[in-house]
């Protein structure tokens, strides 16, 4: 399962990167890899790959209860979070930004 359809299963659109989308919705995540790297080799090979992303909750108004659901989805899918960082506002466009740092293992 994709980072992104991990996301959407918490039931807000994600997208990486910038949001694109034409009418901005209420809430919404955006996500970055930070990081890719071997994480187990054999025989030469690599055979699981660590990854590490940037997830950006974007909420207009009381975020807590889908920062919950976020956690919980991630948590589900295997997703370790590494940290849920400081929270800042955009007086400009009214969101709330929730930095969460995750990491995934995937095999190859």
């Amino acid at each position: 399962m994709s980072m992104q359809e991990i996301l959407e299963s918490a039931g807000l659109p994600a997208q990486r990167g910038v949001y694109t989308g034409r009418d901005k919705p209420d809430a919404y995540y955006t996500f970055l890899r930070l990081l890719g790297t071997p994480a187990v080799n054999a025989d030469d090979e690599e055979k699981e790959r660590r990854e590490m992303y940037r997830v950006t909750l974007f909420h207009k108004g009381d975020f807590e209860a889908q920062l919950d659901k976020t956690k919980e989805v991630l948590k589900a899918a295997g997703v370790y979070i590494n940290s849920i960082d400081a929270e800042s506002y955009e007086t400009e466009t009214g969101y709330w930004l929730v930095p969460i740092t995750v990491e995934i293992l995937k095999e190859e």
